[in-house]
């Protein structure tokens, strides 16, 4: 069992990567029976629980699979559960693999998608009638899962449950079709599609490039759904064009429909994405977190996923509430904390190289305008930057008190008059600030 979990770990930590393995699974998850077709964990909380079984259904499922080399039923309980709850099947979702989570009333509207959401609204709402298929496309982590999952919720509650919706991977289309060539049922495959599912979705589509078969397979099921007047809906990383080997047929066939691309969201776009997630999670996060957290992950909505994920085991953990100095301390690799001031020396030296003259010169007596005036904005930045008093900036510089005061006043009122001066010595605080 120890060899299996070990197995299963690096699976999973492939797909959801170190930093969500160390919050949600290890230490919080364990094994309690592996066989060969069924699976039971269970994890240390309800919350943890619920949380895992909510947001890593899919990827448990697909890292057992790999494991253990065919599809087994996973079931997972919590520690201190009543005696007589049975474990709950982690596959407790219909036939159709939809993440019912994914909607479009929770799925954040910007520039960056606003043309994707309106193409899958229309789809949703008359599917297989008009963009068929619609075909999304962009960089990993920009929200086409989310979007594709939320048409098939969409078709799903509109016929009441009774159409036939069905979610896959492309990666998972090719295992499946796979096993109908070994078992002989290829042909029961195909008859699936064009009998049994109204909506095909099948997610990022790249993964099939290249592999002639599999590509055939998908062609003639492409062919027997659009003749049945069925939706297909595809996303890939980029559009049809630019994916290579992929076979001409198809490409041909893709581009016949609907291209609608996900561009990565402005940081507007993607604090408002932030909140909405916060709120799932019931994080209070300050309106200065966000756009800092917005700013630094600002190219995928997946990454901002795992980042408040991580946010709110620590903050669970912590017991504190959310705030730039608790990101700072606890998140370091996200939002570092503030670069110290620079000393007196970097700044004499950073103006001295910056007007060519040398920083014993800027500490010297001799008083020629070359020298002077760069030593005179010297001590006003070094005032300005740093915390020493006039008398402290005057030993640096070997002069007295007044001295330092005199300059930095004349610097002072030369920014008021003179425009280039002030943007030149704004520069240089930006250089010497290391901006």
């Amino acid at each position: 069992m120890e060899q299996a979990w070990d197995r299963f770990c690096s699976a999973l930590e492939r797909k959801i990567g170190d930093q969500n393995m160390e919050i949600w699974i290890r230490g919080t998850l364990r094994p309690e029976a592996i066989a060969a077709d069924r699976v039971r964990l269970r994890a240390d909380s309800k919350y943890y629980h619920d949380w895992i079984r909510d947001n890593l259904l899919r990827d448990i499922e697909t890292a057992w699979a790999e494991t253990m080399g065919r599809r087994v039923e996973v079931e997972m309980s919590w520690l201190g559960a009543p005696a007589d709850e049975a474990p709950v099947p982690l596959a407790r979702r219909s036939a159709t693999n939809l993440d019912r989570s994914r909607t479009f009333e929770n799925f954040v509207v910007g520039k960056c998608n606003e043309f994707a959401h309106a193409a899958s609204i229309a789809v949703a709402d008359a599917p297989g009638q008009s963009h068929n298929p619609l075909f999304i496309y962009g960089s990993t982590g920009l929200g086409k899962t989310h979007l594709v999952h939320a048409i098939g919720n969409r078709v799903l509650a509109r016929s009441g449950g009774n159409a036939g919706v069905y979610y896959c991977t492309a990666e998972n289309f090719f295992a499946a079709m796979v096993r109908a060539l070994q078992t002989r049922t290829i042909q029961e495959f195909r008859e699936r599609f064009r009998t049994e599912i109204d909506v095909l979705i099948l997610d990022d589509v790249q993964f099939l490039a290249g592999r002639d078969r599999t590509e055939e397979e998908l062609f003639y099921v492409f062919e027997a759904m659009r003749a049945e007047g069925k939706q297909i809906v595809i996303t890939a990383d980029e559009p049809p064009r630019s994916i290579g080997k992929l076979e001409p047929r198809l490409r041909t066939r893709f581009e016949g429909g609907l291209l609608a691309d996900v561009q990565p969201p402005d940081v507007e776009t993607m604090m408002a994405i932030l909140a909405s997630k916060a709120a799932t999670l019931r994080l209070d996060v300050p309106s200065d977190v966000q756009y800092v957290i917005a700013q630094r992950v600002r190219n995928s909505v997946r990454e901002l996923e795992g980042v408040l994920n991580r946010l709110s085991a620590l903050h669970i953990f912590y017991g504190q509430p959310i705030s730039m100095a608790f990101i700072q301390d606890r998140m370091g690799d996200i939002i570092p904390p503030p670069a110290p001031p620079p000393s007196a020396e970097q700044i004499i030296n950073r103006v001295a190289e910056h007007y060519h003259v040398r920083p014993a010169d800027i500490r010297g007596d001799r008083r020629p305008a070359n020298i002077a005036r760069p030593r005179q904005i010297a001590m006003f930045l070094t005032r300005r930057i740093t915390n020493l008093s006039f008398p402290e900036i005057g030993r640096v510089f070997n002069r007295d008190n007044s001295t330092v005061q005199h300059g930095c006043k004349k610097v002072e009122a030369d920014m008021k008059t003179d425009p280039n001066i002030r943007a030149e010595i704004e520069m240089l605080e930006k250089m010497c600030r290391g901006n």
